[in-house]
């Protein structure tokens, strides 16, 4: 399974309350002001997206609900050969990339796939909702924190 899959298997309209409650439960003060149209079309996007061949696959180790990306590291990119961690899917620069990954997720974690979805989508679009977004975004924040 890849997010590309999850992605037309599910509507927004089917996500967004899981998506709408991860705002809610890890950015409250943001939640009250989630514009969800625009959040429709970033899916639709991410939808439309060709896929890319990757060497590397995603690894779900715990849900999002109270999770940091660089801290809790819970969703992040492993490399096929050798399985090693390399950073959370929210710093992977390729969206293209990103979304034709296989997804592993841990037996001990309990979510749903429409939850997955809605995870995923939160993760992709952490630093911006946009692949360009993303990437300037995270230069500034990375270059201020070095």
């Amino acid at each position: 399974m890849t997010f590309k899959t999850l992605l037309e298997q599910y509507s927004f309209d089917e996500i967004a309350p899981a998506f709408k409650a991860l705002w809610q439960w890890n950015a409250p003060e943001q939640a009250a002001r989630l514009q969800l149209e625009d959040w429709r079309r970033i899916h639709q996007s991410l939808k439309e997206t060709k896929t890319t061949p990757s060497h590397y696959y995603i690894r779900l180790g715990c849900r999002w609900e109270s999770c940091t990306p660089m801290i809790d590291m819970n969703c992040s990119v492993y490399t096929k050969k050798g399985n090693s961690r390399c950073y959370p899917l929210s710093c992977h620069p390729l969206w293209a990339e990103s979304i034709g990954m296989e997804i592993v997720v841990d037996k001990d974690v309990q979510i749903s796939p429409v939850e997955l979805t809605a995870g995923l989508l939160w993760e992709i679009t952490y630093y911006g909702g946009t692949e360009a977004m993303s990437n300037e975004n995270q230069k500034r924040i990375f270059k201020c924190n070095s």
